[in-house]
Order: C-alpha cells, then structure tokens, then sequence
C-alpha cells in the first residue's frame, strides 16, 4: 500500500464517525438508486414475461355469433394463425348475506383447449363442471367467499341461479378486480344456459401468423377478417386491437417506474452534496499538511490525487452496503407491486447491467463531487497554508447582511452568537439547508400530490350527486320504472336516463381496428349518454361552450377525453359520430355546444335525451337510473338498493348491476394507492439523507471551531451555553431548510402532480396545499435539527479546555 493510500485510511479513521454518516448517506443514495433501476428491470420482464405466457390475442373481434363458420373464414388465407370463441356476460353475484357485487362472466368452451389468451389454474376443480364457477384470485376479496361456498348469479335475463365456487384462476390480462369492484368468474356454455342465458359465443380472440408485435400488420390482417367475415353474412360489431405484446399496465408502471428513476438520481445528488460537504472541511482542516506536502516537493496533482482516492474510498464503502439494501428494498416493493397489479414474480434475478450501473453511478458521483473542492483546496499556496492557525479564516461582518445580523438585538448572546455561526461558511450552508430542504420540498409534495388527487376526486363526485344508480339491462317503460320508484322509500330524487354507446365517423373503416387493452372500449368507441332536459344529478364541469338545455336537438358536450380523440374540434363545430350499438347506429351530424372536463374518465358524449329517443326510436324509456337518496350512509342505501331491486322485478323490470358513490369512490382510491405509497417513501429517503446531511455539517463545524470552543469555555461559558450555541445553529440551518422548502413546495407539487396525473390518466388535477404537509415538516425538521445537533454538541461541550486549545 502507498504512502498516499496509508494517509487516505488514517484521514478516514481520525474522523471515522464523521466517515460514517457520510457513507451512510451516499450508501443511502445509491441503494435507493438501485432499488429503482432493479426494480424497473424486475417488473418490466416478469410483467410482459407472464403477459406473453399466455399467448395473448392479437385482436378480439365481437360478432353476432362465434360459430365453426366464422373461425374457417378467419383462418383462411394463413394470415392468422389461431382463433379461439368466447363470451362475456355481465351480472351479479351475491354470496351469503353479503349484498349483490358486479359480476363479469367468462365464457370458454373448453377449458381443456384453451391456446390464446391462456388462464392459469391456481386452486380447485379444473375445469369447472355445470353449475360451477371458477373466480379469479384477485376477485375473492370482492365477494367474500371462498372455495367450496354457494353463491347465487343473475345475468341480465334477470334469472337468479346457485352456482358453486370450485376453484380459482389467474387471469393475467384482466384490470384487478378489486380496484373494479367486481367478480370475475368462468364458467362453461353448459353453465350458461343454466343461469338462462342462450348458450353461444360472440367474441373471436385471433393470433396472427406472423408479425405479431407489428401493429401496422394486425390491422390490416383485422382488415382482411373482418372483410370475410362480413362476406359470409355475419355482422362485426366492434373490433379491438390492444399494443401488441404489452401488459394493460406497462406503460402506468413504466411512467411510475420512470418517476421513481428521477427520486433515485435526486437522492444520489443529494448525497453527493454530502461527499462536497465533507472534503472541503477536510480540505479546510488540512491546509497546514498540504502546504508540508507542497513543501517538501508534492505537486497540486499528486495532492488532489490523494484526496481524490479518499472521495473513491467513501463511493466503494457505500456501494458495498448500499447493493444488499437495494436488492432487498427491490425485492420488498417487487412483491408489493406484484400484489397490487396481481401478477407472479417467477424470479428476483437482477440484470448484470444494473449492478454495471450502480458500481458505476457509485464510483462517479463521489469522484464528480469531489472534484471542485479538491482542486480549489489545493490551490493554496505554501506561504497561505503553513500560516493557517487552525481556525475558520472567514471574516464576519465583512458583508451588509453581516452586519445587518450583527445588529441583532433582543436575544441573549449565546443565542446570537449561534445563529451569526451558521452563515460563517456560506458555501456549506448553502449545500447542507439544499440538501434538507429537498428532502422537505419532496416530503411535502408527496402529501400535495395525494391531496390534490383527492380533492380532484372530491369535486368530481361533489358533481356527481346521485348516490346509487342502478344499470337496467335493456330499455324499459319509465312508467313501470317510476311506479317501482314511487313505492320504494327513502329515495329523495330520481332521474331516468339512458346509456348507449358510439363511435367516431372519420370514413376509414381502420378507425374500428384501433384500440387499448383493458380500457372496455376500442380507441374510435365512447360511451354516449342521453339525459333529461332538467337533470340535476350530474353537473358538467364545462370548460368551454354552455350545457345541455331544454329545447336541443343534435346538441352535443364532449367531455375532455372524447375531445382529444378529435383533434382541433371547439365548441360550433360540426361533427359526425355514430350513436347507438352497431350494427343498428347511423351517422349523424351533431354541434359541440360544450367541453365538459371530467378528470380520470374514459371517452363520454352528452346528448339530450328526448332528441336521442326520436333518433333511436325509443321514446318514454330508460336503461339507467340515478337516485338521490334521502339519507346515504351504507345501511340506508343497501335498503334502498334492494327494495328498488324487488320493486323493479314485480314491474317486470331487470336490474342487472348497481353503483354506489361509496363503491366508485373506493375504485378510485385504490387506483391512487400506488402513487401514494411511491410518493412517501421516496421522500422518507430523501428527508433521511438530509438528516445525514446536517449531521454531517454539524460535526464539520463543531470539529473546525474546537479552538473557539475552548476560548469560550476559558473566559468563562459553561458546558451548557456551548451546547446550547450548537444546538440553535442546527435549529437555525433546520428553520431555514424548513422556509425554503415550503416555498419551493408549492410550484414543485403542483407541477409533480399534473406531470404524474397527465401523463398517466391524461387529465389535471384540481391543486390542493396540504397544510399539515406544512407543519409535519417544520416539526421533522426541527427535529433532525436537534438530533443532528445534540451529538456534535455534547461532544464539543464536554472536551476539556486544555485539548481544545491545542487543536490545530
């Protein structure tokens, strides 16, 4: 070992506590960094790894029946490869006394054949027999029921039927049911025509032959079946192509991921500001050595090398603790993400290229940060560095905000003594309130971001004002809905509305060929409301044009995401869309009177319901009811939710799914969840490097003005007063912290939660300031203040005199 190296060690030693809080720190940085990047590298392959694992349908094509007929024609000409009959019928299931819960039925002909869009048998029977259901694993926490019990089923013929739960599946490619809030379940044809439904199959799920991630070529293969398929005198309904060979949640946990990539490199900054910290004290306490090394013949190079290995010293400590923690910190959020997305982690395994990164990121960022104090500290000359007497050379009140604070009065002069300290070195002051004050600007911007989704979320459901509305399963009377209404209590208002849906009409017959996975509608369908002249349970939150008003006829307000399908359409416009399910909808001119925005909504039309059942032919009906209940809490609305229920069925109406405002506002929250928990810790990290950080600088400065300390304590100042000026100046660089970070929290938040929600749920949110974030703040950093603080000056005021005095 060199003599360069044996100084470097012995530097490390003699101010080995102050070494490990800085290692600490950097160790801190770069764990965190890894556990982002492994993170990444661990889900983004077990994720499409399991996706691709079950052979996933190029295309799904809805038509009017399924049959071996429709399957030969879309495997002629060898451009698809498979093709596999499915359905997918809606409904309820109840187990027990638990009430009715949302039910999506799968419909498979035979379990034992099944090559696209695989299940994955977990537990039970396999496959299900007649008269059982098997439930996708997430789903057993909607329904409260396990393997084995009796649930009842009614589909929308509105027959109620007991079928039994024999076992459980996993479904890769369906939205968690949990954050749905419904049932997932699979059963046979056998079974559905048990419940009463007509046992046939309406979806065609199709494997191309080749090409299978190009989506160009799946289109045009679509193109080509639907083309045949039509030819034969079947009729497509509707046709959805997802990204090929993506999970539905790729790209919300990519954005995430990415999200937390930029936390982990904001850490690793941070902590570099640490290794700055640390080497331009060291340099400062050492410039009577390097002027002796100078002396004696040692270059400016040879010098800056030296301590240059110290700062790669401190970046290989950190790496060799921060990798264990970062692959046991990746491994932790790996199965908290997998639990919450539900899908299997089939291996930890970390890619070699993020273990290259993260030696790499290790090594480098202590040597960039050493970089400008090293060369600025060995600048010094001889004659500058033997004459150095040991103690801080600034000169105080040498500035006008110097002398402005030497002009304090009203405090006791230990007091004042402490807070001129902490502006004496003005660059660490600087570098140490930036640390602390990231860590608090991010810790409260977590706590903005949740609010303001929250208060985004609050104001639409504020706007929503029906508390349970009830889904029909096909167009009834409003007379025998109203009579049904009239003789249930408790209900306050009640309006009749009808859903249906659309399609955008841009004349290529492609726009039905493009789509999202998971979303429920092709990328060209929406969702299209009709409503009643006076409707008061729903208020638009128009961001251009006007509402809806009695009197409209091909009037039209789109909500925000249905505008951004048309692009440059404003409110006068004249468009064409087509109402109403295929085949049987037209186009139709319509005027955009209004843009509606609606935060984390699909595509939506609003059209005046009396020009919709002239168009459709449906006067005096309805599909959808919403009620305003006289009192909403959970036993008063599951009352009325079921006397409606059984009023409606001696009308001879079929309700075949409900929705309260409690269920959707859950669905919601725990969409949010992800984006909390990511949000909290990442800022819990950050505030605890900026802990280290001030810790650091405490025992920097304690260390620097030993001298000063022990002339204090000659002329007289107990142990008491000299802890008591340590401790306020870490309390005056915490306030300080504290005061920046809540003025740089505002603008930050603000922009963080648009930048997450846009680029996520493609809206904005309605910014909200917590101010708890605020006090929770300034009481973390009061508090790492005084415990950053309380060591350095416990020491500095319990060393004798005698020592002090002879420091150099």
């Amino acid at each position: 070992m060199t003599t360069l190296w044996h100084k470097a060690i012995r530097d490390f030693w003699h101010e080995r506590t102050r070494t490990v809080l800085v290692v600490l720190a950097i160790a801190a940085g770069i764990a965190g960094f890894s556990t982002v990047l492994s993170t990444y590298a661990i889900l983004v392959r077990e994720l499409n790894d399991g996706y691709l694992a079950t052979n996933p349908a190029s295309a799904t094509l809805w038509v009017d029946r399924a049959d071996a007929e429709v399957r030969r024609a879309v495997l002629v000409g060898g451009n698809v490869s498979d093709a596999e009959a499915r359905r997918v019928v809606t409904g309820r299931i109840k187990a027990g006394p638990m009430e009715w819960r949302n039910l999506t039925l799968f419909v498979v002909d035979d379990y034992g054949n099944i090559r696209v869009s695989t299940l994955k048998h977990e537990r039970g029977a396999w496959p299900p027999s007649t008269g059982e259901i098997l439930i996708e694993r997430d789903a057993f926490q909607v329904i409260h029921a396990r393997i084995g019990d009796a649930v009842r089923v009614k589909t929308a013929n509105g027959i109620e039927k007991t079928l039994r739960i024999t076992g459980s599946v996993h479904d890769v490619g369906q939205a968690q049911a949990r954050m749905e809030n419904v049932v997932y379940g699979y059963i046979t044809l056998a079974t559905l025509a048990r419940v009463g439904e007509e046992p046939w199959l309406d979806q065609l799920k199709i494997l191309v032959a080749k090409n299978r991630y190009d989506e160009h070529h799946i289109r045009d293969v679509v193109a080509g079946a639907v083309k045949r398929i039509e030819s034969d005198g079947h009729v497509v309904r509707r046709v959805e192509v997802p990204p090929p060979g993506k999970h539905p949640h790729a790209q919300i946990m990519g954005l995430l991921l990415l999200a937390m990539s930029s936390f982990g490199l904001l850490v690793l900054f941070l902590s570099g500001i640490l290794v700055v910290n640390l080497l331009m004290a060291l340099m400062a306490a050492q410039v009577r050595q390097i002027g002796v090394m100078k002396a004696i013949g040692g270059s400016r190079v040879q010098i800056a090398r030296l301590y240059l290995s110290q700062a790669l010293l401190l970046g290989c400590a950190a790496i060799v603790l921060a990798i264990p923690a970062g692959i046991w910190g990746s491994r932790v959020f790996c199965l908290y993400m997998a639990k919450f997305l539900n899908f299997d982690i089939t291996s930890f395994a970390v890619p070699i290229w993020v273990y290259a990164a993260v030696i790499t990121v290790g090594v480098v960022v202590p040597l960039m940060a050493a970089a400008y104090p090293v060369w600025k500290g060995t600048a010094v000359s001889v004659r500058e560095a033997l004459a150095d007497v040991g103690v801080s050379r600034n000169q105080f009140g040498t500035t006008v905000f110097d002398r402005l604070l030497a002009g304090t009065g009203g405090l006791t002069r230990p007091m004042l003594f402490a807070i001129r300290n902490s502006f004496r070195r003005r660059t660490r002051l600087v570098l140490t309130v930036t640390t602390l004050a990231a860590g608090g600007t991010f810790f409260m911007s977590a706590l903005n971001v949740r609010a303001s989704l929250a208060n985004t979320i609050d104001g639409m459901f504020l706007r929503r004002k029906a508390d349970l509305v009830v889904f029909l399963n096909d167009l009834y009377p409003i007379d025998r809905v109203e009579k049904a209404i009239r003789t249930t209590e408790g209900i306050a208002r009640a309006e009749e509305w009808i859903t249906s849906e659309g399609s955008l009409e841009d004349g290529r017959e492609e726009s039905r060929l493009s789509g999202r996975h998971g979303s429920g509608l092709s990328s060209d369908h929406f969702v299209a409301i009709a409503m009643p002249p006076d409707a008061t349970l729903l208020t638009l939150d128009i961001i251009s044009g006007r509402g809806l008003q009695a009197g409209d006829s091909n009037a039209i307000v789109l909500n925000d995401a249905l505008a951004v399908k048309q692009p440059g359409v404003r409110v006068g416009d004249v468009i064409e869309l087509r109402i109403g399910p295929r085949p049987m909808s037209r186009s139709v001119t319509w005027r955009v009177v209004g843009i509606a925005r609606e935060p984390f909504s699909p595509p939506v039309a609003y059209v005046a319901k009396p020009f919709f059942e002239q168009l459709q032919g449906v006067r005096g009906t309805t599909n959808q009811i919403r009620l305003a209940l006289k009192n909403n809490d959970a036993a008063s609305t599951k009352r009325v939710k079921a006397a409606l229920e059984s009023n409606l069925e001696r009308e001879n109406v079929t309700a075949h799914g409900t929705l309260t405002n409690a269920e959707s506002r859950y669905g919601f929250d725990q969409h949010m969840v992800m984006i909390y928990v990511f949000l909290v810790v990442m800022s819990c990290i950050i505030a605890a490097v900026g802990g280290l950080g001030l810790t650091t600088t405490m025992s920097l400065n304690v260390l620097e003005r030993r001298r000063e300390m022990g002339v204090l304590r000659a002329i007289g100042a107990s142990a008491g007063a000299v802890w008591l000026i340590v401790v306020v100046e870490g309390l005056v660089i915490g306030a300080l912290s504290a005061v920046i970070a809540a003025i740089a929290a505002w603008p930050i938040s603000r922009a963080l939660a648009n930048t997450i929600v846009t680029a996520m749920f493609h809206s904005k949110v309605d910014f909200s300031f917590e101010t708890r974030g605020l006090v929770i703040w300034i009481a973390v950093s009061m508090f790492l203040a005084s415990v950053a603080s309380f060591i350095p000056a416990w020491q500095s005021s319990r060393g004798s005199i005698r020592e002090a005095l002879a420091y150099e």
